[in-house]
């Protein structure tokens, strides 16, 4: 009898049915059934995935210990993307459940997009293509543009992203970049020509501020009134990590006020934005939906290392160790040989 796993997300958008006649390939040569279901609550989750050992989501579905609790030959969480903020990891290690991610596989793309969000406020780029759009040509005009090579770029993070977004702007344009990451190890600081700073000098001296850092009960709303406060009136903010990490009403209330000038944002606190949401009209703001993870490149190694991870687990008994989210339940006898 084949195992069972389910994908219980299978409409959130950042898969396609080809992508996942593929994963379903792979499933099926190691022994797995894959269901495609679209379960949206903790009640749904749990009746739809009884006697699955493996749940697969390509969004944040809700997957908490009640969930957890409720689903005893589950074994295996398999998330699509780098962000476990919408799993219980401590309640995964304590219950020998493996949180699956894929640190680092579209680190390039995400830089590539805060350096577009980033270089299309500062040139006006949206607020020119819409006024041509309108039947306008609006030369010479809005925001003056500032010389990127004299300004600060600040990163909150000093990840994989951060990294590279420091690559594009220090050595690409010879910026002076900064960065607030208390978890940088002294050889990382060493091999970068960063300034690493307090979290309120980050605020005070970045000239654009972009956020690399993962949400968690600490990072949440960091970026609120007292923070926009802080920041230049000149500052730009660009969210390519997570929403949550800016208060979006405190967003718009900094820029309606003029406490910063820009924001770029990818990830936003509600995802898609209500009709109704004053960024949408805002030419200081430009918007993308979730798409940083999305390129080629990207994509290959996504899909490939779902098809690859849970299914050389259950074949050959081997698991990369950098991928399992809830480090905690390393510690434990999981029967199968961490590379």
């Amino acid at each position: 009898m084949m195992m069972k796993a389910v994908v219980v997300d299978r409409d959130y958008g950042s898969t396609t049915a080809e992508d996942m006649d593929r994963i379903s390939q792979a499933y099926r040569a190691a022994g797995i059934r894959l269901e495609l279901q679209h379960l949206t609550t903790e009640d749904e989750i749990i009746a739809g995935c009884q006697g699955a050992m493996a749940i697969l989501c390509t969004g944040n579905p809700p997957i908490s210990r009640r969930v957890m609790e409720a689903l005893p030959e589950l074994r295996y969480i398999q998330r699509f993307g780098i962000g476990v903020n919408s799993i219980d990891l401590d309640a995964a290690s304590e219950l020998g459940k493996i949180v699956l991610n894929l640190p680092g596989f579209c680190v390039q793309e995400l830089a590539d997009l805060a350096t577009a969000l980033i270089m299309g406020l500062i040139r006006n780029v949206g607020f020119y293509d819409r006024a041509i759009r309108a039947g306008g040509w609006p030369k010479g005009g809005y925001l003056l543009p500032r010389n990127v090579r004299e300004m600060t770029l600040g990163l909150y993070g000093f990840g994989g992203a951060a990294r590279c977004l420091y690559g594009i702007f220090h050595r690409g344009f010879g910026t002076k970049v900064i960065a607030c990451d208390p978890y940088v190890s002294d050889k990382d600081r060493a091999d970068h020509e960063v300034e690493f700073v307090s979290f309120d000098e980050l605020l005070l001296r970045s000239d654009i501020l972009s956020l690399h850092a993962p949400l968690t009960e600490t990072t949440r709303h960091i970026f609120g009134r007292d923070a926009f406060r802080r920041m230049k009136d000149s500052a730009m903010i660009v969210n390519t990590a997570r929403g949550p990490l800016i208060d979006q009403e405190a967003l718009i209330w900094a820029l309606e006020t003029g406490e910063i000038r820009y924001a770029g944002l990818d990830t936003m606190e509600q995802e898609p934005l209500p009709p109704d949401c004053p960024l949408l009209g805002m030419d200081n703001v430009l918007l993308t939906p979730h798409s940083g993870f999305y390129g080629e490149s990207s994509k290959h190694i996504q899909i490939q290392m779902v098809c690859d991870l849970i299914p050389g687990a259950v074949t050959a008994s081997r698991l990369p160790a950098r991928c399992v989210a809830d480090r905690a339940v390393l510690a434990r006898d999981l029967g199968l040989e961490l590379i």
